[in-house]
């Protein structure tokens, strides 16, 4: 298919209200949209900038509940591209934000593995003048 891009995700969340204030106080992504949509779900989108944002669902049942924080099975399920990785970093662990695995650099660039409060593994990764 072409001309097609990536716009938006769906992240799995207990609680709706408590995942807007965490990512977007403790990341400092955007709240987009709140609003409800015409299935009447609460329809949430969160913009961490630059490309695809995040669609927040409230879990509904068991297997929904199962799926949060292990979405991608327990891999980085995200990927942030930063032009400052310590300052983000910095920012992100004064807000609470664990930092599973430090920095350590890579062929693609320098990377630090970070996990949202619900368990999603996230990398932030600076490439600093590498070859996309």
């Amino acid at each position: 298919m072409t001309g097609a891009s990536l716009f938006m995700v769906t992240l799995m969340v207990p609680e709706m209200d408590d995942a807007i204030r965490h990512y977007t106080s403790d990341w400092g992504f955007r709240l987009t949209n709140d609003s409800r949509h015409a299935s009447g779900h609460r329809w949430v989108e969160i913009d961490p900038g630059g490309g695809a944002r995040l669609r927040l669902a409230a879990a509904t049942n068991d297997d929904q509940r199962k799926a949060i924080g292990h979405q991608a099975g327990g891999r980085v399920a995200f990927f942030l591209r930063v032009a400052d990785l310590e300052q983000a970093v910095a920012t992100w662990a004064a807000r609470g934000i664990e930092i599973v695995e430090p920095e350590r650099c890579e062929s693609y660039g320098r990377v630090v593995v970070l996990e949202d409060k619900y368990g999603n593994r996230w990398d932030a990764l600076s490439t600093g003048g590498l070859q996309q």
